[in-house]
């Protein structure tokens, strides 16, 4: 069976994705025990570029895709 570049591609990069969200959640946590932050200041940011909207309408695409390959994968 043939892999469609692009979901090869998007296969190889989910580690890194995972990778980089954990760096980026100790980075913040960093701060905020640091007291370079305070969670109202941090929530400005946030809010500002809706990333918890990007984080979960990528997971709902990554799911979609793993579940269809899964499925593909078990009707062959």
């Amino acid at each position: 069976m043939k892999i469609n570049p692009a979901e090869q591609a998007f296969e190889e990069m989910l580690p890194y994705f995972a990778t980089i969200d954990a760096q980026i959640g100790a980075v913040v946590q960093l701060l905020k025990d640091k007291g370079i932050t305070t969670n109202e200041e941090f929530a400005r940011y946030v809010r500002r570029d809706k990333p918890s909207y990007v984080r979960k309408r990528g997971l709902r695409v990554r799911m979609k895709y793993l579940f269809a390959r899964a499925a593909k994968r078990s009707a062959e």
